[in-house]
């Protein structure tokens, strides 16, 4: 039994030992599935099953990893593993917790934490189940969530490992921090309304995001003058609730367009979309045999840098062509937002480039979890785009708490937005080079 084997098992043993109730958490790549289809196999009472999650290909995904261990399909959702029949429903969680009246032996809940919220864990109260296995990567309780409650209520969590890296059960992976300060090389174009009229206007990066950020901050004096204590708060209640005065609501509405406006700018930024591109072009340059994810926070980004892209806004066959495209080698670029983050396998992605994000470290942490399954002896590269002095630099910290840093290589912006920037050439490739995996 290898070190893998033996972590797996003692997921199981803990879950027994937790009376068949529980949620794993295990780093991706450590076995997960398996560890739910070792329960199933070793189990004869344990028939009835639903597997649930919140995305759509993970009937596929768990088709090809019962099969891959051992069960044998036969239609209808009937399963045999030796002389034992066994019928397993796959369905996606947004249809599972609207269920009443059903039961099963077993309910495995992949990704689990998508479900401890108020609406679907409404599927662990109406579905009656002998076990529950829970399975995730990171169970994201946090200080600013719920989610600690409804775990203790329907599934605590019974088994934590984050050393897979390390001890040598999965690929490490190196980060790379790319700082890029905002200048007026890169202009974007704006549209404002002159005397009831679109007017498009040409501003540099710099310029816009300083223009942005005095227009709120002059609604939030405007604000304070009617007085709001909490712009936020009082906005939302004078602007959107339509509870304030005419010149609460004005003040309001100058804040509430400023801080949008600057969203939508950080998340759509021209040169950040550059860098991105030429990293990735750079790569696959220098490594033919690489295969680069780019992710985005805004669809419309993500469609500007890649080629080919996986999101909600295309049809599912799109998306499911793109992956499989990507899983075969005939792509060696593939887009996303999202949607790449839970509920499917990758084959071989072996460099990531996070391009913008919001903030969510377990997102963040599932984006570079699509690195986590090259050989254990192998490594990835995870390069994220940093916009220093601004509100991006906020989300930045928050999406990278989950990440060790502590051997991080950081880069700046600048000689790849060279017109004459040469990935095999550059400053990048040598620093990389000498990055230790």
């Amino acid at each position: 039994m290898d070190n893998r084997e033996k972590l797996q098992q003692a997921a199981n043993n803990a879950f027994i030992k937790a009376g068949g109730k529980g949620t794993i958490c295990l780093e991706t790549g450590s076995g997960k599935s398996k560890v739910a289809i070792d329960f199933i196999k070793e189990n004869d009472d344990v028939r009835e099953i639903l597997i649930t999650s919140p995305r759509t290909n993970l009937k596929k995904n768990w088709h090809d990893e019962l099969v891959k261990w051992g069960l044998e399909p036969w239609r209808d959702g009937l399963w045999s593993f030796g002389t034992r029949q066994l019928h397993i429903v796959i369905e996606n969680v947004q249809t599972a917790y609207k269920w009443t009246d059903r039961k099963f032996d077993l309910i495995i809940g992949d990704e689990i934490h998508t479900m401890m919220t108020a609406e679907y864990s409404k599927l662990f109260e109406r579905t009656k189940s002998k076990y529950l296995m829970g399975l995730t990567a990171t169970h994201d309780m946090t200080d600013e969530n719920d989610k600690e409650l409804y775990y203790k209520q329907f599934c605590p969590v019974i088994f934590e490992y984050y050393n897979s890296a390390e001890d040598g059960l999965i690929n490490k992976t190196r980060f790379f921090i790319v700082n890029h300060t905002l200048s007026n090389d890169d202009e974007v174009v704006i549209t404002r309304k002159v005397k009831g009229k679109d007017v498009k206007e040409v501003m540099g990066e710099l310029a816009y995001y300083e223009y942005m950020t005095e227009r709120m901050k002059y609604g939030q004096q405007r604000m304070m003058q009617e007085g709001s204590q909490d712009w936020f708060a009082d906005a939302r209640e004078w602007f959107w609730n339509g509870k304030g005065t005419p010149a609460q609501k004005g003040a309001s509405a100058i804040y509430l367009n400023a801080i949008k406006a600057r969203k939508t700018f950080l998340l759509n930024v021209p040169s950040t979309a550059r860098i991105a591109a030429k990293i990735s072009d750079g790569i696959r340059k220098a490594i033919p045999e690489s295969k680069v994810l780019i992710f985005s926070e805004l669809t419309a980004q993500a469609d500007k840098i890649s080629a080919a892209t996986v999101h909600s806004h295309h049809d599912k066959k799109v998306n499911a062509q793109h992956i499989a495209d990507f899983n075969n080698g005939d792509l060696r670029q593939l887009g996303s937002c999202n949607s790449l983050t839970l509920g499917l396998n990758l084959v071989g992605a072996t460099h990531a480039v996070l391009e913008s994000y919001i903030g969510s470290a377990t997102q963040s942490k599932q984006k570079k979890g699509r690195l986590d399954r090259l050989a254990a002896d192998d490594h990835a590269d995870f390069w994220i785009l940093r916009v220093p002095n601004t509100q991006s630099d906020t989300w930045y910290k928050k999406m990278t708490k989950k990440f060790d840093l502590s051997e991080a290589m950081y880069l700046s912006s600048d000689f790849i937005l060279r017109d004459d920037f040469d990935y095999e050439k550059s400053e990048i490739k040598t620093k990389v080079a000498n990055t230790n995996p």
